[in-house]
């Protein structure tokens, strides 16, 4: 992998991803607040380009029944299609599933967006 310059920050509004092809593959730059993520475009469920979902905060409940808190920090994607939902930090799914989605290493630098891809 290499690092490679993909877009300007400015250019990432939240709700709004920039997609990118880098090789043959299509990579979401996605906005949750004041962090970038960059995310292979792939839903691992149906091939669905995952990019295009809600990021939302994490919901969490430390039982059934419990009062569910909200962690603003931490960023949720949810496929458009399937609803399938995974940490956009890991890539982790949320869902009783074992697949996960590909998270870039990313940074930026002087305005521009650049991922190790």
């Amino acid at each position: 992998m290499s690092w490679q310059s993909v877009c300007a920050e400015e250019a990432v509004r939240e709700g709004a991803p920039v997609i990118v092809t880098i090789g043959r593959r299509e990579v979401g730059i996605i906005r949750h607040g004041e962090k970038l993520h960059a995310v292979l475009n792939f839903c691992p469920h149906a091939g669905a380009p995952i990019a295009r979902g809600r990021v939302e905060a994490l919901v969490i409940a430390d039982e059934p029944g419990s009062r569910a808190r909200v962690d603003c920090e931490q960023a949720v994607l949810r496929c458009p299609w399937h609803h399938w939902e995974f940490d956009l930090t890991t890539g982790e799914s949320l869902c009783p599933i074992k697949p996960r989605i590909k998270i870039f290493p990313l940074k930026v630098e002087e305005g521009q967006v650049w991922i190790d891809a």
